[in-house]
């Protein structure tokens, strides 16, 4: 009896331990890999209580974090009823903000709910910057997939590639200095984003099979006339652009690289998560088995920091330092370990790819530089 009872105490402890890990599995399965995640808006975070002209007031939304209208930086303002281009802070006294706004379609009204988007610029290249483009489409292993094309006179094209659960228009806030420089450029779409195929598995493989789409969009840039690449990434478009990089037999194409908060290790990746909701690191030891287990990955197939370290061109490197989602300390560990090819933008406030958003000046001299020496 007394064995019996020693054994179902021992299994109920198990238990207990056992459901911090289920829990939490089931957790990183909805926000790290199911695309479903990503297709609801943006929730409402602020409350537009005054308009004057070329100013907003604005004030949390009602369940919003209390500095949901302090993000700094340039923003685009979208409201049910219209959109708007917002500056920077004028003026707070913590509960309230006086911020710069140019209207852009529809109107905004006093009591209207709105979120800042930080990809600052709606609609495509023409919408946003009088930029002409092309809509092509990219054939790929999965099937086919639509592209942004913008011509050059360059024989470098600049291959774009966004984030996990983002879209081309997070390209939008780069693209005029590529065009200005007179590098052609394609902004490209891969498996699991909205109106293309998805993935055999329907989830996330931070770069382990995206990299097809990528590069099907190398060899499609390579058809028009480009000689040689430089790969820009934005977030898991990092990862997706270092796993071209350990994949691709055109990886010899590659010029150059601008990366923004690139994920360069989604174990590390989550622990910050973790970090951010208060959740004891112990935990992750378990759910983290669960995960792999039950989803059918192998968590260093998501770690890039080597190949980051390897690489022999020189690399645009932004990263914020409040970055909530991607640790800067991944990217300070690759701009340490590799001085000689890094150029560091450590941006001192910003969020998670928000280096343009909270210092557009300082961005376009670091891209021009850059772009200039890549000649």
């Amino acid at each position: 009896m007394r064995s019996r009872t020693l054994a179902a105490g021992a299994a109920a402890a198990a238990g207990l331990a056992l459901a911090p890990g289920l829990g939490l599995a089931r957790l990183l399965h909805r926000q790290a890999f199911d695309p479903a995640n990503d297709r609801l808006p943006g929730p409402f975070t602020v409350t537009v209580t005054a308009l004057a002209p070329g100013r907003a007031t604005l004030r949390p939304a009602p369940g919003a974090p209390a500095d949901a209208h302090l993000a700094p930086g340039r923003y685009l303002l979208e409201a049910a009823r219209g959109r708007a281009a917002l500056g920077p802070v004028l003026q707070s006294n913590g509960v309230a903000a006086i911020r710069e706004l140019q209207p852009l379609e529809g109107s905004l009204r006093p009591g209207d709910f709105a979120r800042l988007d930080a990809f600052a610029f709606p609609g495509d290249p023409l919408t946003a910057h009088g930029i002409a483009f092309d809509e092509v489409t990219v054939h790929a292993p999965l099937g086919e997939f639509p592209a942004w094309h913008v011509p050059g006179r360059r024989d470098t094209w600049a291959v774009m590639v966004h984030g996990k659960g983002a879209n081309r228009r997070e390209t939008l806030r780069l693209l005029p200095l590529l065009t200005e420089a007179g590098f052609p450029a394609l902004a490209i779409t891969y498996r699991n984003d909205e109106g293309c195929p998805p993935a055999p598995g329907g989830r996330y493989a931070y770069g382990r099979d995206e990299w097809e789409e990528l590069d099907a969009a190398a060899r499609f840039a390579l058809g028009l006339g480009a000689r040689r690449l430089f790969l820009v990434g934005y977030s898991m478009g990092g990862a997706i652009c270092l796993s071209f990089m350990e994949r691709s037999d055109l990886a010899p194409k590659a010029a150059g690289f601008i990366l923004e908060a690139p994920m360069l290790d989604l174990r590390t990746t989550v622990a910050h998560g973790a970090r951010q909701r208060r959740i004891p690191l112990r935990y992750l030891a378990v759910s983290n088995r669960i995960a792999a287990r039950r989803y059918g990955f192998d968590w260093d197939d998501f770690d890039y920091r080597r190949t980051a370290i390897d690489l022999q061109r020189p690399v645009l490197l932004f990263h914020g330092d409040a970055d909530p989602t991607v640790p800067v300390e991944l990217s300070d560990s690759l701009a340490a370990a590799r001085p000689d090819i890094v150029r560091y933008v450590r941006v001192p406030g910003a969020g998670h790819v928000r280096a343009w958003n909270v210092d557009p000046e300082g961005y376009a001299d670091a891209v021009r530089a850059f772009l200039a020496a890549l000649e």
